[in-house]
């Protein structure tokens, strides 16, 4: 059993292009992500991505990149074809770092970790925090989660969710831990509508019921980076 890191970095973002090689202080977004991602435990660091300007970067780093100008659905997608291709085992951990989720915290990906690596059955974890932003909350770049009493999700939205709930209510944070053998499993799932009407790729494993449990992160100072004043509040954190 290996805990393998995959930052899935498409350049052609739609709701804000190129982000990943916008500078944040000297480097780039994606050069933030792969900096800090190489703070946690791991076997490897791939970077996933379709775009030379990412791949030059990565190698900068001496990251392993996966090339691909295959179109794929979303980052897990792509993710499941890489561990395919790759032939990575399937009792390895998967540990999908989004790469626009700057400052996430190393804490709540370390947890997800050791989850996975005291469980074999097919589950998927991901991180999440309380807010109490009445912004966020309505915000549709801030992706919404609602829980059950065992802290599995029972939903993701970019609606404001729980009604009335803008003084608390939990927000997601992009990083997702699975094991290869769910990724297998993956390829085969029926698609929900609600992915599609949602843009949430997580929802996939909920209409195919797959559990979704959410650890709670009590400090959360990531910055989701989706529009050019994200990437602002990113700079401005740093100063």
């Amino acid at each position: 059993m290996k805990t393998r890191i995959i930052i899935p970095a498409r350049l052609k973002s739609s709701r804000f292009p190129e982000k990943l090689v916008q500078k944040i202080n000297d480097i780039t977004l994606i050069e933030h992500i792969i900096l800090r991602a190489k703070k946690l435990p791991h076997y490897s660091i791939t970077v996933a991505t379709d775009d030379n300007k990412i791949k030059n970067l990565a190698e900068k780093h001496n990251i392993n990149v996966w090339f691909s100008k295959k179109t794929y659905r979303n980052g897990t997608h792509r993710i499941a074809a890489l561990c395919r291709d790759l032939k990575f085992t399937s009792n390895d951990n998967i540990l999908n770092i989004q790469g626009d989720e700057f400052n996430f915290p190393l804490k709540g990906a370390r947890d997800i970790i050791s989850s996975l690596s005291s469980e074999n059955y097919m589950s998927l974890y991901t991180l999440i925090s309380r807010s109490k932003s009445e912004k966020s909350f309505n915000s549709k770049d801030a992706v919404k989660v609602i829980l059950d009493n065992q802290d599995n999700a029972l939903y993701f939205s970019r609606s404001p969710i729980p009604f009335n709930a803008y003084n608390d209510h939990y927000l997601h944070i992009g990083i997702y831990g699975y094991k290869v053998s769910l990724l297998k499993k993956y390829l085969n799932f029926k698609s929900s509508p609600y992915e599609s009407y949602e843009s949430l790729e997580q929802l996939k494993f909920i209409w195919n019921q797959i559990p979704i449990h959410c650890i709670k992160v009590r400090t959360n100072n990531s910055i989701s980076i989706n529009s050019p004043s994200d990437l602002k509040l990113a700079k401005d954190f740093l100063k």
